[in-house]
């Protein structure tokens, strides 16, 4: 009886614990998005890539794009400007070197952005992006 009683307490808290969900108290949750740019220490626009976690053909970042062009930015702090409008903060940072092709390795800043989201519909709420051909 006794193994009985302790075998059924541990299956009620495995349910318990599989049903909780992993919601704030207000019905948020956190989403994560990181987003990296390339050239800011050279002449000319930045080209900024975003990983809003999507896995499409084995490629997360993707372009940001704005009225059917791709989007262009002069600094990663107008990036950032942009994806707080659109209710993302910065997270953290980190550089990664970055293969560049014949030119060797380049640094690359890396920003961490979170958002608070009710269903992951808002997650890429006015963003469009895109896969670069």
């Amino acid at each position: 009886m006794r193994k009985f009683l302790v075998s059924m307490v541990i299956m009620l808290m495995a349910v318990s614990a599989n049903a909780q969900n992993y919601t704030n108290e207000d019905g948020t949750y956190d989403v994560y998005c990181d987003i990296m740019g390339y050239n800011f220490w050279g002449a000319g626009k930045i080209k900024v890539l975003i990983d809003l976690g999507a896995v499409s053909a084995g490629h997360t970042f993707e372009s940001i794009y704005e009225n059917g062009q791709k989007k262009k930015f002069n600094t990663m702090i107008e990036v950032l400007d942009y994806m707080a409008r659109r209710g993302w903060k910065v997270q953290s940072t980190y550089v990664a070197a970055e293969s560049q092709g014949i030119k060797g390795q380049q640094d690359v800043i890396h920003y961490l952005l979170i958002k608070k989201v009710k269903s992951d519909e808002e997650i890429r709420a006015g963003l469009d992006t895109k896969e670069d051909d």
